[in-house]
């Protein structure tokens, strides 16, 4: 009797310690005060604010900076020469010297400043479509961010739904000991099932926080002020077939960019090509005999280097090496997309059968395992061990569901992103923050 008292005690001051240790994990969480945020709300406030996406901005406006000095032309330049300095003194220097004034003018041969500037051209518009990929990225790191949250949401949910579960088994139990029908031990158990749901309810709640900053830290924040995400991670839409998935992905903008990529490789081919040709440069001016400048006479002249070495050969065989890999570039990065979007719209169809399976089979049978032998513990027909083990089942069960879930939604959040066109951007200033519905993921936000 004494042992039993002992065991007792021992039990319900572990039990008070874990409580106590949750109790504490649970008031150190600060969730921030407002509105819950929805997927829609926060794309857009990634789009505001992103620190990835402000430099995009500069970027673009530094192209175009790039396209104003293509296009002037070279100062002309101004030379004075004296000559018959003699000996005499600065007198008879005076008298005798010659002063030449010289402007000088470099004309430009070759279409060489026409074809600077269609470079820089397609400089900028290869900047706009550098934004547009990394734009993509951004919105599909929220996305999947935003789907975490909400996971990790439906977790904590299922975590103190389990610690009501378990703890459905204490009075039961209990009777059943003070009954002479169990060992304690049974009780002890049964507590340390409680204890181990507590456990792992403290840690979705620190995994719950954890993703909330990420989500927060999509949009350049330190920390989350909003206390949950508002979603539903059970809806579910329809599959699309792969070829009408497939005939949109060169829509996105990883794809669609090398058209005008090529363009600008061309364009730096030609102005490398039109280096090569000799620039002239004409001069002309007054010159000046002795002090009185009575004797004035007009000099011109031109000069032209002769291409002997010189004649841009590295950079021109550079830019046809650079313009000859474009098509195996290009190649290449269509078939990553192809396989990046294979690979998304298996897990899309596997996340959503297993969906299925878990919810019209697993669960149902799961949950009714878990009444059964319950009420049968309370009447002899079954053993704890039997009880323990169906709970445990269900637990991992509706776990799995949850991760399915999960998966399924950031499969489809993947293929939005492979799939996606590009946004309108402005001719000018920092680039548009407006949200297009191409790029959203389907995940209903709950109103």
């Amino acid at each position: 009797m004494t042992s039993n008292r002992t065991l007792r005690n021992l039990r319900i001051s572990f039990v008070l310690f874990l409580a106590a240790q949750v109790g504490c994990a649970f008031g150190s969480q600060g969730k921030g005060s407002g509105e819950p945020i929805t997927l829609a709300r926060a794309l857009a406030l990634t789009l505001e604010r992103s620190p990835q996406l402000a430099a995009f901005s500069w970027d673009i406006r530094a192209a175009e900076a790039r396209i104003l000095q293509a296009k002037l032309l070279p100062n002309p330049e101004i030379s004075w020469d004296g000559e018959d300095f003699t000996r005499a003194g600065v007198q008879s220097a005076t008298e005798s010297m010659q002063n030449t004034l010289v402007l000088s003018q470099l004309i430009e041969l070759g279409g060489k400043r026409n074809t600077r500037v269609r470079e820089a051209q397609f400089d900028r518009r290869a900047a706009a479509w550098d934004y547009q990929v990394k734009r993509l990225q951004v919105l599909k790191s929220t996305t999947l961010a935003f789907i975490d949250v909400l996971t990790e949401q439906r977790k904590v949910q299922l975590a103190e739904e389990n610690v009501e579960l378990t703890e459905r088994g204490i009075p039961i139990t209990q009777k059943r000991v003070e009954a002479g029908k169990a060992a304690s031990v049974e009780l002890i158990r049964t507590n340390t099932e409680v204890a181990t749901a507590r456990i792992e309810l403290t840690e979705a709640t620190h995994e719950l926080e954890a993703g909330r900053v990420n989500l927060a830290a999509q949009w350049g924040a330190k920390k989350a002020t909003f206390p949950s995400v508002s979603g539903n991670l059970e809806q579910l839409r329809p599959i699309p077939s792969l070829d009408s998935l497939e005939a949109k992905l060169q829509a996105n903008p990883e794809l669609a960019k090398w058209t005008t990529e090529r363009e600008r490789r061309e364009a730096s081919l030609n102005s490398a090509r039109a280096e090569a040709q000799p620039d002239l440069t004409v001069n002309a001016g007054p010159r000046l005999l002795g002090a009185s400048h009575a004797d004035m006479s007009v000099v011109a002249g031109f000069s032209i280097p002769l291409p002997l070495w010189n004649r841009n050969q590295g950079k021109i065989a550079e830019a046809e090496a650079n313009v000859a890999k474009t098509s195996d570039e290009q190649a290449a990065a269509e078939a990553d997309a192809n396989a990046e979007l294979n690979e998304a719209y298996q897990n899309l169809q596997r996340a959503a059968e297993e969906v299925r399976m878990l919810r019209d089979t697993v669960l149902p049978g799961a949950k009714s395992v878990v009444d059964q032998t319950t009420d049968g513990y309370a009447t002899g027909r079954f053993s704890q061990l039997d009880v323990l083990d169906a709970q445990r089942s269900y637990i991992e069960s509706r776990t799995q569901y949850v991760r399915a879930l999960s998966d399924f939604q950031k499969a489809a959040a993947q293929i939005d992103a492979l799939t996606a066109g590009p946004a309108e951007l402005p001719s000018h200033g920092p680039v548009s923050t407006t949200y297009p519905g191409k790029a959203k993921s389907k995940i209903k936000s709950a109103p």
